[in-house]
């Protein structure tokens, strides 16, 4: 948990299930919340293979964050794992 992003994983599963979260109080425009999404989801590009489920909700808007950025954020999240 960061005070950005709040990760949450779920073992189990054969494969991977990516469930990202960002809510309209966040980001209100809905180009930002898939800018949002997208970039996390270039960002897991090397722990994609992880299986089970992952949950990751965004709790403050990182729209304006480089991909490079976001990814040292998730691997930080996922060493806590």
């Amino acid at each position: 948990m960061s005070k950005d992003l709040v990760l949450i994983g779920k073992t189990g599963a054969e494969k991977l299930k990516l469930i990202i979260s960002v809510s309209k109080k966040v980001a209100p425009k809905a180009v930002d919340r898939n800018r949002i999404k997208r970039i996390i989801k270039e960002s897991l590009g090397v722990n994609k293979r992880a299986k089970g489920e992952i949950k990751i909700i965004v709790k403050k808007n990182v729209a304006y964050l480089k991909t490079p950025e976001i990814r040292v954020k998730l691997e930080k999240l996922f060493k806590k794992l």
